[in-house]
């Protein structure tokens, strides 16, 4: 037989393993990151949690003004018509209570992922609270706190206004003439509030074919992700399988690509979050439409980046515990090592010494 033959094998195996190992690091890093996403992303408690921590929900009335400027019927005053999406946010934030706006802001994430999830086909959110407070009193009073934060009317302005309330442009009357036509202003909320849909869709054309197909490439992908972590785990064990043949070789060999993995999942566990959410925002982009201001745009973003700090701290804190217990198999196994190098540098002594004797 080849002497040479097992040391052969021998070799080709520790490549193979090495080979391995670093797949393990790629894939392990990978399936850590994306499992806790995954787990966490779509569910409502993390976005809630995200909300309180970065104080995002006063940003809700503005995604509000602009869903009813959209949405806002043909038989709605001129006047109201007029209203841009930041007044009409104003008028939100004051209709509003804090409560009911943060009630509102929690059941829009609901519907969102439930659309996600599959739990229902046209994801919308009830502005049932805001008709009711625009027809009351409370609407009386945030429209002349709109009208009163606009510039002075000029004559040519006061004479539309009579001559028409729904043709007269926006701005600050006289207030005796304020006074006069509050009733009519009242007429008008009420028409508006009329005019206002009991409910609107979040995501436009959800039933459309290009969106279902998007939605089920989000869930295979979803499903896949659930599966990664078998991946590094088979890594594992096929590296075992290869090369370990003993405590030490065990230490070793699982020691380094769990340290590997520790460290730079540390990184992006713990500061990642701005990376991973201009990743998805570029994926939803290709995928999803969703048509909104800039400022909720921006709004949306800081609630993303607030939501996937929640979602990746699981992952930085086991790649901490990963780094821990690699860092302490590799410094076992070094140990073993010199304990072993110190026994045969013994015996060869003894050996010498007695060849001498």
């Amino acid at each position: 037989m080849n002497p040479t033959h097992p040391s052969a094998i021998s070799l080709i195996a520790r490549i193979i393993a090495v080979f391995l190992a670093a797949l393990f690091v790629m894939t392990a890093l990978t399936a850590l990151v994306l499992f806790n996403i995954e787990r966490q992303a779509f569910n409502p408690a993390t976005y809630k949690k995200a909300l309180t921590s970065g104080g995002l929900y006063q940003q809700f009335p503005l995604l509000l003004g602009d869903l009813v400027t959209k949405n806002l019927g043909s038989s709605a005053p001129a006047f109201m018509q007029r209203l841009t999406p930041a007044q009409w946010k104003n008028l939100v934030a004051t209709l509003l209570p804090e409560g009911q706006l943060q009630r509102m802001t929690e059941e829009t994430i609901n519907q969102v992922l439930a659309y996600l999830n599959g739990e229902t086909r046209t994801p919308a959110i009830s502005l049932l609270p805001l008709k009711q407070s625009l027809a009351g009193p409370a609407g009386l009073n945030a429209a002349l706190t709109i009208i009163h934060a606009q510039p002075d009317c000029t004559l040519q302005q006061i004479a539309a206004i009579i001559a028409s309330l729904n043709q007269g442009e926006l701005c600050n009357p006289p207030k005796a003439m304020l006074d006069l036509f509050q009733p009519v202003i009242q007429t008008e909320l009420q028409a508006t509030s009329a005019a206002i849909p009991s409910e609107v869709v979040i995501v436009p054309d959800a039933n459309s074919p290009s969106q279902q197909t998007a939605l089920g490439f989000l869930r295979l992908l979803r499903f896949i992700i659930r599966l990664s972590p078998l991946i590094p785990l088979a890594l594992l064990l096929g590296i075992t399988i290869l090369v370990v043949r003993s405590f030490k070789s065990w230490l070793a060999w699982w020691g380094w690509p769990l340290m590997l993995t520790g460290l730079p999942g540390m990184f992006i566990g713990f500061s990642g979050a701005p990376l991973f959410r201009a990743a998805a925002e570029h994926a939803l982009s290709k995928n999803l439409t969703i048509s909104l201001p800039p400022e909720v745009v921006n709004s949306i973003r800081s609630l993303a980046d607030a939501a996937l700090r929640e979602m990746l701290k699981p992952a930085g804190w086991e790649s901490l515990a990963m780094f821990i217990v690699g860092l302490l198999m590799v410094i076992a196994a070094l140990y073993l090592a010199y304990l072993d190098r110190k026994k045969i540098a013994a015996s060869e002594a003894e050996t010498q010494i007695v060849s001498t004797n």
